[in-house]
Formats: structure tokens, C-alpha cells, sequence
């Protein structure tokens, strides 16, 4: 519980006032949970399988505490980027427990031919709709400019840039899901697959200064570490034949991702650390 203390002493008094951070303890604690569970349902995955439906359910679990944590903060993120985002987003989460839910209830699915594309087409979908959630962020930061809303509770912060690449970036990795469903080995895919998720890394690089300010430095320097790690790993698909190997394959989609995933687990708990150092006491 220390270190909390020394960030707090450290923080200049005008950054503390200037920045306060609305995200609520029980929102980064399922946050938190989620990618936990959802990390530990892949590496299982991996490196453990059971054979039953234990690892399934922590991967439907995880996503699901993720769109509760969502929820839990739905007033504040309301005002902010509106109803139409947050249901598009939330329904993001949702979709992506329902890649896992089917084998949950029915483990012998995952040997099944004719279900094999659906997963791949549900995961794709999802940014699909996740590209349509931010772009009614941009429609509506557009609209506040034009009528001149200036509310600090209400500001959107991201730029047009940010927004514009994040929502580039989920487009072109749904699109590359959508079309790994009927071809799994294709390199064009494959680069889209790296393309999208390196959009999103730009978006979040561009907006690591007021992130450090609101979330604290390492957590998003984690989170642009992972987001990177995610690109990387998926430069597999497009320049190499090892996803054709099963155990290389299994190693790429659970092993590694299952270690991102316990990242952004990582993330949410240094933001929490730094949400109680922001809320001492200034001496």
C-alpha cells in the first residue's frame, strides 16, 4: 500500500485538481476480474486444456464482467459519449462472450466442422460494431463543436485523429475476421489483422498525454505495450505459414493473447493504485 503514498507525494497539486479520475473502484475491479478470468480461460487454453467446459466458461465470464464494468459507470460515460456508443460498445463485449458461450454449454462443439466459422464471424462482427460505436463518438464531438458545447463534464477529449484511427483501426481488424472465417491462412487477411490493431495503438499513443494525467503513466504505457504485443502477434498470420501448424496456431491464439489479456488486468489495477493516490489528502 505504499506505493500509492510516494505517487500521491509526487503529483503536483494543480495536475490532481485539473484531473480527477471519474472511473468508480467497482468499475476497475470487474474490469480487473474480467481480463483476469478471460487470461486464464486462454492460457488454459494452451497450455492446460481440460476438455470440459471450464476454461469456455472463464472466457464467456471474463467479457461479460467486462461489459458489468461498463454498466457500472454508465451514467458518467452517458453524458459524455451518449446512449447510441455505449450500447454499440457494450454490445461489442457481449458478442465476444458469445464466441465462447456455445462451448461452454457444449464443449464437443469445438471439434464440430460445420460451427468452426461461426466464432470467426461473431469476433469479427463485433468490431464491426465496435468501428460503429466510436463513430457516433466522433458524430457526436462533431455536434458538440458545431453548437459550441463547451461542458467540462460532457467534453469529449480525444481528437478527430484519435477517434478516427481507433475506429480505422477496429474496422480493418473486423474485416480481417470476417474474412479469416473462410480462409485462415490468408496473408492478406493476416496484414489487415496487424494494420487494425496497430491504428488502435497509434490512437492511444497520441493520446498518452492526457491519459497519464487521467489514468496514471504505467498503466498506459502497459496498455500501448499490449495493444503492440497484439499487432506484433498477429504479423504470424501475414508473413509466416505457422498458423497452419496446430500447436503453433493454439500457442499464437491463447497463449499469447492470453498473456495481453492478463495485462490489461495489470492496467486496471495500476489505475486503481493511482485513483487512491489521486484521492489523498494534499498536504
Amino acid at each position: 500500500m505504499s506505493a500509492p503514498n510516494v505517487s500521491a507525494s509526487s503529483m503536483p497539486r494543480e495536475t490532481r485538481a485539473a484531473e480527477p479520475i471519474h472511473v468508480t473502484r467497482a468499475s476497475l475491479s470487474l474490469a480487473a476480474g474480467g481480463f483476469i478470468l478471460w487470461g486464464i480461460g486462454y492460457l488454459t487454453l494452451w497450455g492446460a486444456p481440460t476438455g470440459t467446459r471450464l476454461e469456455w466458461v472463464l472466457c464467456t465470464l471474463g467479457p461479460l464482467l467486462l461489459a458489468a464494468a461498463i454498466l457500472n459507470h454508465l451514467d458518467h460515460h452517458r453524458r459524455r459519449f451518449g446512449i447510441v456508443a455505449l450500447v454499440l460498445l457494450n454490445i461489442v463485449v457481449i458478442m465476444q462472450a458469445l464466441v465462447f458461450l456455445p462451448y461452454a454449454v457444449n464443449p464437443g462443439l469445438r471439434g464440430d466442422a460445420a460451427w468452426s466459422n461461426v466464432p470467426y464471424d461473431i469476433w469479427g462482427i463485433s468490431w464491426l460494431v465496435g468501428a460503429l460505436g466510436v463513430a457516433a463518438v466522433l458524430m457526436r464531438k462533431k455536434s458538440r463543436l458545431d453548437h459550441g458545447g463547451k461542458s467540462a463534464e460532457t467534453e469529449i477529449h480525444a481528437s478527430f485523429f484519435q477517434l478516427s484511427m481507433l475506429a480505422a483501426g477496429m474496422l480493418i481488424y473486423g474485416i480481417s475476421f470476417v474474412g479469416f472465417s473462410t480462409d485462415r491462412t490468408s496473408h492478406l487477411f493476416g496484414w489487415l489483422s496487424v494494420i487494425g490493431p496497430a491504428f488502435i495503438a497509434v490512437a492511444v499513443i497520441a493520446h498518452i498525454e492526457h491519459l497519464s494525467l487521467r489514468l496514471g503513466r504505467p498503466a498506459v504505457v502497459l496498455v500501448i505495450f499490449g495493444v503492440s504485443a497484439w499487432a506484433a502477434k498477429n504479423l504470424v498470420r501475414a508473413t509466416t505459414d505457422l498458423m497452419s501448424d496446430p500447436h503453433w496456431a493454439v500457442f499464437f491464439v491463447y497463449g499469447v493473447q492470453g498473456v495481453i489479456l492478463l495485462l490489461g488486468a495489470l492496467a486496471c489495477l495500476l489505475v486503481l493504485f493511482h485513483k487512491q493516490a489521486w484521492e489523498l489528502p494534499v498536504e
